[in-house]
């Protein structure tokens, strides 16, 4: 993704981008699988089971 504006403004997106990106761990079947599947929607791959919390970072 490419941003202007600054180095402050790019590390940001950067962060947001790579919490979206990342895998974190179900509360239902304790593996780490759940992604997201689109704006503040998270879903665990194994149990298929689908969260809703923030919208760059599962919490």
């Amino acid at each position: 993704m490419v941003v202007g504006y600054g180095k402050s403004i790019r590390e940001k997106v950067r962060t947001a981008v790579l919490k979206s990106k990342a895998r974190y761990q179900c509360p239902k079947c304790s593996r780490m699988a759940v992604k997201r599947a689109s704006s503040a929607i998270w879903q665990c791959i194994k149990c298929n089971a689908r969260f809703a919390s923030g919208t760059y970072e599962f919490k």
